[in-house]
């Protein structure tokens, strides 16, 4: 037992030493620009190293709006500075759908990469992205602390990832992961699972995360997202995508944080290990999974845990955490 027990303190410390820190990850620290000026000026707000397509959006419709005499006012701020609702420290991130007039109804968006507008002579075509975040491995997850209020039944926020790698001098997609983020009384930490290309001895070089307060086509004015402490987990380029993309997908454990029951769920038909473990590496819980599993976790005390999944030869297969509320 005691090889084990520092076998999984040395892997809960490779763990931790492979997440990459986000900027600004908790939305601490904010700018404020004016567009415009004088009495008609639109202040906007976003967190230092993140940009919302608000402000891109205001400056383009007082653009449209001044040839067809639509007045200043109509546009509308979407992304805000919160400090009454947070998961962390001071402030979060508010994102609201409105409808900016005539060039339609729009969700409250939040990336870390910088968003551009796409139009052919009036017409609009969209919004698209440039830069991100530097990454110095494999980004295996990235997560989020949001909390979501619905404008109408059919609406839903989301979280959206793109892995880029230089590939003959350009930037191109190599990985991709979303998380679709349904309606919430309460904060709930909602993951992207990344899944590569099969590209061999693949090396990236940034990611873009973007939050979003509406998706899939049914966009609600007043869907309403926060969203707090953005986190990212990643494994070496050493490691073959074909092991990034089996990790993201062996089982999924949910909800998280947990109160009572840690729901685990196996995605293909060989039984696995699931084993929880706290911040120092002991064994919290351990248990095989065949399909599915109910875990009870009442037990334990509040904070955030480790767990590892083994397969039948005893290699790690996924690496992950989640929060316990405790009783």
């Amino acid at each position: 037992m005691k090889k084990l027990y520092f076998l999984l303190s040395a892997l809960a410390i490779g763990y931790t030493g492979q997440a990459q820190t986000v900027p600004n990850a908790g939305f601490e620290t904010w700018r404020t620009n004016s567009i415009g000026s004088g009495t008609s000026a639109i202040l906007v707000k976003a967190p230092l190293e993140w940009y919302g397509a608000d402000s891109l959006i205001i400056g383009f419709g007082r653009l449209l709006g001044g040839a067809l005499g639509i007045p200043d006012s109509v546009w509308k701020q979407q992304v805000f500075k919160d400090s009454t609702t947070v998961h962390g420290g001071n402030y979060a991130a508010r994102l609201v759908t409105k409808d900016q007039d005539t060039l339609g109804i729009f969700p409250g968006i939040l990336s870390n990469a910088i968003a551009h507008v796409s139009f052919s002579g009036i017409t609009f075509n969209g919004i698209y992205y440039t830069g991100g975040t530097p990454v110095t491995n494999l980004t295996q997850t990235v997560s989020a602390w949001v909390k979501y209020t619905a404008g109408a039944a059919l609406d839903s926020g989301l979280l959206s990832v793109q892995v880029l790698s230089n590939i003959g001098g350009i930037d191109s997609v190599v990985g991709t992961g979303t998380a679709k983020i349904a309606p919430n009384s309460a904060y709930t930490q909602v993951t992207a699972n990344i899944t590569y290309q099969p590209i061999a001895g693949l090396v990236t070089d940034t990611i873009r995360i973007t939050f979003s307060s509406s998706a899939g086509g049914h966009n609600a004015v007043g869907s309403t997202m926060l969203v707090d402490d953005v986190t990212m987990t990643g494994i070496p380029f050493s490691v073959s995508v074909n092991d990034v993309n089996t990790a993201a997908n062996l089982v999924t454990v949910y909800p998280n944080p947990a109160a009572d029951v840690l729901n685990i769920e196996l995605a293909g038909s060989e039984p696995v290990t699931f084993t929880l473990m706290s911040l120092n590496g002991s064994i919290a819980a351990q248990t095989t999974v065949s399909h599915s599993k109910a875990l009870n976790v009442a037990a334990l005390a509040a904070g955030f845990y480790f767990y590892t999944v083994t397969d039948k030869e005893g290699n790690i297969a996924q690496r992950g955490k989640v929060s316990l509320m405790g009783n």
